[in-house]
């Protein structure tokens, strides 16, 4: 996402890519930082008072990492659900470390 410069003059962030993301809150379980049965992270999205979704654009190059989600789907998954649309419609997803080596060690010494 590169927004286009307005008129009146220059602003700090015309010349460099921005990026949308979305905050998401550790959720802890009984008593541990990690889901039992796979040892990840919950993660749910964080909501203002009003119920909106908390985020921010920034430039590109302050991102530090990725970090690789996974839906938590309940009992129930909604028939409305598809592999394009599940992340802007559930509220709960994993932090999945296993994706990637190097996120596995860092995540498992910061978390």
């Amino acid at each position: 996402m590169c927004p286009a410069c307005p008129k009146c003059g220059h602003t700090p962030w015309a010349t460099c890519a921005l990026v949308y993301a979305e905050r998401l809150d550790v959720v802890y379980q009984r008593g541990s930082e990690t889901e039992p049965t796979m040892g990840l992270h919950v993660l749910r999205r964080a909501k203002r008072a009003s119920g909106e979704n908390i985020g921010e654009v920034f430039p590109l190059d302050q991102l530090r990492s990725y970090a690789h989600i996974v839906p938590r789907f309940g009992r129930v998954v909604e028939n409305c659900l598809t592999h394009s649309n599940s992340i802007y419609g559930l509220q709960n997803f994993f932090l999945n470390k296993y994706f990637d080596k190097d996120f596995f060690y860092s995540i498992s010494r910061v978390l």
